[in-house]
C-alpha cells in the first residue's frame, strides 16, 4: 500500500513538473503590453508668452507616461494602439503690496495636459531597433491665469481658467513618428527606450517629442 502511495505521488509530481515546464517553455504570442514612462519637451506649452495681466506659459520640459498594446503581424512588423500623457507645468510667483512698506506673494501652478491617442505601425529595421510611424488624435487642456490690476481685500483678483475638450473644443489630428531600442531581459519581457515626435497637421504645429524607457509583455 505505501508503495502504491508513493508511486502515485511521484508520477503526479512529474505530471506537474512537466506542465510546468512546458508552460515555461511556451513561445510568446502575438500580442504584447508595453508601459512607458519618462520625459516630454512640449514645444507649443513652452511658447505661450506671460504678461502683467496674463500668465500661461510653463516649462519646456514635463513628464510623460502611458500605455501600449501591440500586435504581431510577422517577425519584424506589428500594428500597436497606444495613450501618452503628458503634463508641462510651472510655478507662478504674483508679489504684490499689502499695505505701506508690506509686501506678500501668491504661489500657484499652472498645468498644461496632452492625451494623445496613436494607431501605429512598427516595423524593425535593424536587431533590436523599431521604427514607428502612425496616426495621432490628441485633446489639449491648457491653463492661464487674469490677474486684475486692483486689490481685493489686500491681495491681487487672480482668476484661473482651463482650455479642453469639453468646454472649447480643444482637440487635433497628426502624425506621430519615431524609435524603439529594447533588449530581451526575460523569455517574455522587453526593457527598452522609446522617443517619439508628434506633429498637428491640422494646425501645422510640431507639437512635442517624448523620450521615455519602455517595459514590454509578451503574452
Amino acid at each position: 500500500m505505501k508503495l502504491k502511495l508513493l508511486t502515485a505521488i511521484l508520477l503526479l509530481a512529474g505530471v506537474g513538473t512537466a506542465a510546468e515546464a512546458q508552460q515555461a517553455t511556451r513561445p510568446p504570442g502575438r500580442v504584447s503590453l508595453q508601459i512607458h514612462y519618462g520625459a516630454v519637451a512640449n514645444f507649443q506649452a513652452a511658447s505661450f508668452k506671460d504678461y502683467s495681466y496674463e500668465l500661461q506659459h510653463v516649462r519646456l520640459l514635463g513628464t510623460a507616461g502611458g500605455g501600449e498594446i501591440g500586435y504581431q503581424l510577422s517577425p519584424k512588423s506589428a500594428l500597436a494602439l497606444g495613450y501618452t500623457r503628458s503634463v508641462n507645468m510651472e510655478q507662478k510667483h504674483v508679489a504684490y503690496q499689502n499695505s505701506p512698506g508690506t509686501f506678500a506673494q501668491i504661489d500657484f501652478r499652472l498645468r498644461y495636459i496632452n492625451n494623445a491617442f496613436q494607431a501605429v505601425y512598427e516595423r524593425i529595421i535593424v536587431r533590436d531597433l523599431k521604427l514607428h510611424a502612425g496616426l495621432l488624435y490628441l485633446t489639449t487642456a491648457s491653463q492661464s491665469a487674469a490677474i486684475a490690476p486692483v486689490l481685493v481685500g489686500n491681495q491681487p483678483y487672480i482668476s484661473i481658467s482651463e482650455i479642453n475638450r469639453g468646454n472649447s473644443y480643444a482637440e487635433e489630428g497628426g502624425v506621430v513618428a519615431g524609435l524603439e531600442y529594447s533588449r530581451n531581459i526575460d523569455t517574455r519581457l522587453r526593457l527598452g527606450l522609446k522617443a517619439r515626435g508628434y506633429y498637428l497637421i491640422s494646425v501645422s504645429t510640431f507639437e512635442m517629442l517624448t523620450l521615455t524607457p519602455t517595459l514590454t509583455y509578451q503574452l
